[in-house]
C-alpha cells in the first residue's frame, strides 16, 4: 500500500518535488531521488509535458513572439523532459527506495502514459486547476489518490473547482494551498486560507515555493497534512524551480522539524509529564498540617496549612475534606492526603511474597527505616549527593548491599562522558565518595555478598545534535578504568532515549544502545543493571525488537529495575499499564542470576503504594521461578 493510501486525517506526508530540477538528466534525476528519500521524504514527485498538447504552434516555433517570461521558459522546458524510458527507470527506483511515485501531466498524452507508470498518486498543478477536461480525463484512468494545488486561483474558482471534483470523482483527493510565483514572498502566502480549504477537501496540504522551511512547518501547524517542497541539487542553478527549491541538507532539517512539529501539536488533551510532576510536587501547594493531629480527629480549617511540596490534596479541593476524620495521626508540617482518610495498607502489612531471585525495594536514607522491616534479600538505596557526603547510617544483615550512584552533583548532571573537564573531574569525584560510602556500609548488610554500586554513565544533552554514540561511552570507558573498585561491584545502568532530569527532558547520547553496553562491560569486564523500562523506550524509539535487546546484554546482566514504559519517554508506569511484553522478555532472562527492585515512578508515595503494587503484580513471575 503507497504511504499516501494509509495517511491519517491528522498525519504528515512529505513529498520532494523533483519536477524538472533534474535538468533533463536521469542520474541527476536518481541522485534526488535518493537523497529525498535518505531525508525522510515519503513521495517523489515529477513532471510529464507533451508541449506540442499545451502551448499553441507559433509559440512554441518562436517564443520570441510572445512576453519575455515564454522566450525564458519555453527553451527550458523542451530541454529538460525526460524520456519515457527515464520515467519507467524512476517508477522501479521509488519501489527500491519504498517511496510513492507522484507525476504531474500536463495534457491528456502524458496523462495517457503515466497510467501505465502505477502511480501512487496523480498531481494536478495550479495552472490546470481550471482544467476540467485533463482532470476528468486523468481521473478516468487513474484510480490512485489526486492532489490539487490551487495556486493563481482566487476563492471563489477554488471553490467551484472543489464542487466539480466532489460531485464526479471518488477517489481520494486533497488540496493544496500554493502561491504560485518563484520565490514567493511571506506576505503573500496566506496561510490562514487552510482553515477554508480544509472545509472544502477531505485532506489538505501546503505546496510551498518561499525561502526556506518555516512555511511548512506552520501550515502543518494549521492543519496540512500534505507537505510538499522542492528539492535541488545546488540553488544556483539556471532553471525556474532551482532558486524556490531546498538543498538535500536542508531538506532533511525540513522533514526532522516537520516530525518535530507533529510531535509537538500532540492530541488535542493536556497530558501531564513525569517532569511536571515532579515539578507540581516541589512548587505546587497541598494540604498541611499546622499541628499534630491525632488519628480519629476531625479537619479543621484551622488546623491546616496550604504549603509546598503538593504531594498532598490541593487547596482546591479543601470543602471535600473538612470535617472529615483521620484513619492516621499527623505530625504539624506533614502533607494530608487521600490516602489519610481511608484505612490503608502500610509496609507493615504487606505480604510475604514468594520470589524465586534475589529481590527488594528502592529507598532513601531517610525512609529506610520503614522498608527494613520488609528484610528484602536485597535494597537498593538512590542517593543524592549529599548522602555520600554527609554522614548517614544504615544496616539490615538480611539485606545485600546495592547503591544508585548520585546523578545530579549540585547543578550539574553526573556524566563521565562530558566534553567538560570539571564536569568530570566532579563526577568523578562523587562516584569515589559513593566508592568509600559503599565501604563503610556494607559491614552492616548481608555478608557473603559484594555490594553493588549502579552507575549513570552520561552522554546526555538538552539540544538534539549529531554526537557520536559510541565515541562518549568510550570516554567514559577510559575515565573508569582509573577507578579503584576493590570491595564494590559496578553496574553501569542502561538510559533511555529522553530521560528527564532537572524538571526537564535530555536527549541521551552515552551508554543507551546495546552494542555500546556490551562492549563498554566486556571491555571493563563489568556486569550491568538492566533497566528494562529504559531498554523498552530505546526499542520504540529506535524500531527495535525489546528481546533482540535483551539477547545483546544478556551476559552482562546482573541486577535489573523493573517497571512498565510508555512511548520513548514514558518511564516508571506500573506494571501492565504500558507497552512492555514482560512474558517475552522474561522467558530469555530466566536462566541468569540477577537481583532485581521494581522502580515504579512515585512507587514510595503513600505508604509504597505504588511499589507494592508492583510486587503483586510480579509475584506470578517469582511463582514461576523466573524473578
Amino acid at each position: 500500500m503507497s504511504r499516501i493510501a494509509s495517511l491519517e486525517k491528522d498525519g504528515l506526508y512529505v513529498i520532494a518535488e523533483i519536477g524538472i530540477n533534474h535538468n533533463g538528466s536521469l542520474d541527476e534525476a536518481l541522485y534526488l531521488m535518493n537523497e529525498a528519500a535518505q531525508a525522510g521524504a515519503d513521495a517523489v514527485k515529477f513532471q510529464k509535458r507533451n508541449l506540442s498538447e499545451i502551448y499553441v504552434a507559433p509559440l512554441l516555433d518562436d517564443p520570441n513572439s510572445a512576453e519575455w517570461s515564454f522566450q525564458y521558459l519555453i527553451p527550458q522546458l523542451k530541454e529538460l523532459e525526460l524520456s519515457d524510458a527515464a520515467f519507467e527507470a524512476l517508477r522501479a527506483e521509488a519501489r527500491r527506495l519504498a517511496v510513492d511515485f507522484i507525476v504531474t501531466p500536463f495534457d491528456q498524452m502524458s496523462a495517457d502514459f503515466v497510467a501505465g507508470l502505477e502511480l501512487d498518486a496523480v498531481k494536478f498543478s495550479s495552472a490546470d486547476l481550471t482544467n476540467w477536461p485533463l482532470i476528468s480525463h486523468t481521473l478516468g484512468k487513474l484510480k490512485c489518490p489526486a492532489i490539487f494545488s490551487t495556486g493563481m486561483w482566487d476563492d471563489s474558482v477554488i471553490r467551484k473547482s472543489a464542487e466539480f471534483i466532489a460531485d464526479n470523482f471518488t477517489n481520494r483527493y486533497a488540496m493544496l494551498l500554493c502561491q504560485s510565483t518563484y520565490p514567493a514572498p511571506p506576505e503573500s502566502l496566506n496561510l490562514r486560507y487552510l482553515h477554508t480549504l480544509s472545509t472544502l477537501a477531505p485532506m489538505v496540504g501546503y505546496s510551498g515555493h518561499e525561502l526556506g522551511v518555516q512555511a511548512s512547518l506552520l501550515a502543518h501547524g494549521l492543519g496540512a497534512t500534505i507537505i510538499e517542497k522542492h528539492i535541488t541539487r545546488d540553488i544556483h542553478q539556471l532553471g525556474p524551480d532551482h532558486k524556490a527549491s531546498l538543498t538535500p541538507d536542508q531538506f532533511r532539517d525540513l522533514v526532522r522539524q516537520l516530525q518535530l512539529t507533529r510531535t509537538m501539536l500532540g492530541e488535542d488533551r493536556k497530558v501531564i509529564t513525569m517532569a511536571e510532576q515532579l515539578n507540581r510536587e516541589v512548587f505546587a501547594k497541598s494540604l498541611v498540617a499546622k499541628r499534630d493531629l491525632a488519628e480519629g480527629e476531625a479537619i479543621r480549617l484551622e488546623d491546616l496549612k496550604f504549603m509546598s511540596p503538593g504531594k498532598g490534596i490541593t487547596p482546591d479541593r479543601l470543602p471535600e475534606f473538612l470535617g472529615k476524620t483521620l484513619m492516621r495521626a499527623k505530625k504539624a508540617s506533614d502533607y494530608i492526603t487521600e490516602q489519610d482518610f481511608e484505612k490503608a495498607l502500610t509496609v507493615a502489612d504487606w505480604p510475604h511474597f514468594t520470589f524465586a531471585k534475589d529481590w527488594g525495594v528502592k529507598c532513601r536514607f531517610h525512609d529506610f527505616d520503614i522498608y527494613k522491616e520488609l528484610k528484602t534479600p536485597v535494597i537498593e538505596f538512590h542517593c543524592s549527593d549529599r548522602d555520600v557526603i554527609d554522614e548517614v547510617s544504615a544496616q539490615s544483615e538480611s539485606s545485600a548491599l546495592i547503591m544508585h550512584a548520585p546523578e545530579i552533583i549540585g547543578r550539574d548532571l553526573f556524566d563521565l562522558c562530558s566534553d567538560n573537564v570539571e564536569v568530570v573531574r566532579n563526577s568523578v569525584d562523587i562516584l569515589e565518595k559513593t566508592i568509600v560510602r559503599t565501604r563503610e556500609l556494607a559491614p552492616g548488610f548481608r555478608q557473603g555478598v559484594k555490594p553493588k554500586i549502579v552507575l549513570h554513565v552520561g552522554g546526555m544533552s538538552l539540544l538534539d545534535g549529531n554526537y557520536d554514540c559510541a565515541e562518549l561511552t568510550a570516554k567514559a570507558e577510559k575515565t573508569l578504568r582509573d577507578i579503584n573498585l576493590d570491595g564494590v561491584e559496578l553496574l553501569p545502568e542502561n538510559l533511555p532515549p529522553r530521560p528527564w532530569y532537572l524538571g526537564g527532558q535530555w536527549h541521551q547520547y552515552g551508554y543507551m544502545r546495546p552494542q555500546d553496553m556490551a562492549s563498554f562491560c566486556k571491555s571493563l569486564s563489568l556486569g550491568m543493571t538492566f533497566d528494562i523500562c529504559h531498554a523498552q523506550l530505546y526499542c520504540k524509539f529506535a524500531g527495535m525488537d525489546l528481546v533482540d535487546y535483551a539477547k545483546i546484554v544478556l551476559p552482562y546482566i546482573r541486577h535489573l529495575h523493573i517497571s512498565d514504559a510508555h512511548g520513548i519517554d514514558g518511564e516508571g508506569v506500573q506494571i501492565g499499564e504500558g507497552e512492555l511484553d514482560f512474558d517475552a522478555l522474561f522467558r530469555h532472562l530466566e536462566k541468569i542470576k540477577f537481583s532485581w527492585v521494581p522502580e515504579i515512578w512515585s512507587g514510595h508515595v503513600n505508604h509504597g503504594a505504588g511499589t507494592h503494587h508492583a510486587l503483586c503484580c510480579l509475584e506470578k513471575y517469582g511463582h514461576a521461578g523466573i524473578l
